[in-house]
């Protein structure tokens, strides 16, 4: 028998078709993990089953490697006798065209929102906006958010308009499989291309391309410390505009100035990845050789290794362990189940590390010494998660990878212990879910802990990136923005005309957003927890007009 993707009256779920767009460095290379995975092919072995993959960067060096797997996984397919068409993969490198062609593109944007959304406000005091100053940057340069959303832009409306073209060949590929679908769009939080090109592909993806009928999940990797990205100001930009998105409150807010085309493409949740363990793991014992050198080694093994362990996870089971992992956070489950957690939409994916090869400890010394540095590494979890330690949440899934001789219940006990101390909300007030896995690798142990309920505020970076932004003058800041610059709204900054509101106009109109700017600023904090949201979504619903007995 044949299920939707959750069949509430017996719990069952379907298998699923897991697509990805890959947008920018980091979005590349969690499409080259996926196309890694073994587990797409067993997904392609269902006559039902497609997979598409899409990379979309500015230049292709970031991306070359996943092409040279997208040519050898038609090879794989061919090699199990699975037909090549149940498989589609793209890579689009966005083109720097000259200053005019760019402002050219950007005069018109008017009339292609006009065209996008009929309901659209014409302003008449409308603008190009990026400033005068600007200059196109370089491929391979570093490229503020604004600008990267030009870019997109420009190959999105004008033209031979390659990501139109690309984004309705991905919808309508993806549409014709026979089981239901999700799509992952993963990018680097701190990234200016990827986190500038996001927010208006997934709404394009979402919003038009598919009409909301398949979750779209967000996947947005925070930076390493080693990063200069880790402090950067659009960090916090970024994730205002993801808040604003995730939240249904602040959502609202959005919309009932600028329409449905603005809720949130992230139809299907947001989880935000966390690398610091697995790079402090690696880096606490490699001292030696070159600093520049070691670094980037220790970089580019971790964010590897990350994407492996995301891409893993996302198509395991055929995408039901997803599924399930975004149901707490009230994305998967059905309309009548859902309470949403508003500000507290956010899911942490925090990847651990606990040993690594050839790190501290060698094959074939004593399992005690093994079990020893896994403790160590475990203690290291609270620290080095992403969230600040007043972070607490009702529920934690937690997937333990390691090899058998470690042996599971003396890890689960100890990682299980770690994280309830650390993260969950006391008494009967929280639950666990811990599940064990084999690793291919005899050498390496590790744990993704999926942890609901998060707010950008509990996020380390954030207040770091606001104070940074805080010295900005006004043209750096715009350039740190993207989602809404094209309505002529600078979220992150308070509104003009309306006091105590979100969203400065770039024009000096009535531009705004109905959202509070301590809200977006983070200086009034959400509730402590999902439980007090929660609880005040239930009663709202429970709400009677006669007093019950």
């Amino acid at each position: 028998m044949n299920f939707s993707m959750y069949h509430s009256s017996s719990g069952q779920q379907s298998p699923h078709c897991v697509h990805v767009v890959g947008i920018g460095r980091v979005g590349a290379l969690y499409v080259d993990a996926m196309l890694r995975t073994g587990e797409v092919e067993d997904m392609l072995e269902d006559p039902r089953a497609r997979f598409a993959a899409l990379i979309v960067d500015v230049g292709e060096e970031g991306m070359q490697q996943a092409k040279d797997y997208a040519d050898g996984f038609g090879d794989r397919l061919r090699s199990r006798g699975i037909p090549e068409d149940r498989f589609m993969f793209q890579a689009i490198s966005l083109e720097v065209p000259t200053r005019d062609e760019m402002f050219n593109t950007l005069r018109r944007m008017r009339e292609f929102l006009k065209l996008e959304y009929p309901r659209y406000y014409w302003n008449p005091n409308y603008e190009p906006w990026l400033p005068n100053s600007t200059e196109m940057p370089k491929v391979g340069e570093e490229i503020p958010r604004a600008v990267a959303k030009a870019l997109y832009a420009r190959a999105y409306y004008d033209g031979d308009k390659p990501m139109d073209v690309a984004l309705s060949s991905f919808a309508r590929f993806i549409e014709g499989a026979g089981l239901p679908s999700m799509v992952l769009c993963p990018f680097g939080i701190a990234d200016g291309v990827g986190s500038g090109i996001a927010v208006d592909l997934a709404r394009h993806l979402s919003s038009i391309k598919l009409g909301r009928r398949i979750p779209v999940i967000g996947v947005g990797q925070l930076p390493l410390s080693l990063d200069k990205e880790y402090n950067s100001p659009s960090i916090f930009t970024t994730l205002n505009e993801i808040d604003s998105m995730l939240d249904d409150d602040k959502n609202a807010g959005v919309t009932a100035v600028w329409g449905d085309l603005y809720r949130s493409p992230f139809t299907g949740g947001f989880m935000i990845v966390n690398p610091e363990h697995s790079f402090q793991r690696l880096t606490s014992y490699t001292k030696t050789g070159e600093p520049a050198v070691r670094d980037h080694f220790r970089k580019t093994v971790t964010d590897k290794f990350c994407a492996d362990c995301f891409m893993r996870f996302a198509v395991r089971d055929a995408g039901r362990a997803l599924f399930r992992a975004l149901r707490p956070a009230g994305f998967t489950g059905a309309p009548h189940e859902v309470v949403s957690g508003k500000s507290r939409n956010w899911t942490l994916f925090d990847i651990a590390k606990f040993t690594h090869p050839g790190v501290q400890v060698l094959p074939g010394e004593p399992l005690k010494k093994w079990k020893d540095v896994i403790l160590q590494w475990i203690d290291y979890v609270p620290k080095w998660a992403g969230v600040k330690p007043a972070f607490k949440t009702d529920f934690a899934e937690v997937h333990v990878h390691a090899p058998r001789e470690i042996g599971f219940t003396y890890l689960n006990d100890a990682l299980g212990a770690k994280v309830k101390e650390a993260f969950l909300l006391p008494g009967d007030d929280s639950t666990m879910e811990i599940e064990s896995y084999e690793f291919f690798d005899q050498l390496t142990a590790y744990a993704t802990i999926i942890l609901p309920g998060v707010a950008k505020t509990d996020l380390d970076v954030f207040f770091k990136s606001r104070e940074i932004y805080d010295t900005l003058t006004w043209e750096q800041k715009l350039l740190h923005h993207s989602w809404l610059l094209d309505l002529g709204v600078m979220i992150s900054e308070p509104a003009i005309r309306f006091d105590g509101m979100a969203g400065e106009c770039l024009w000096g109109c009535a531009c705004w957003v109905v959202v509070p700017y301590d809200q977006m600023r983070g200086d009034k904090l959400p509730p402590p927890s999902r439980k007090e949201i929660l609880a005040d979504g239930i009663a709202m619903m429970t709400r009677t007009v006669v007093p019950t007995p």
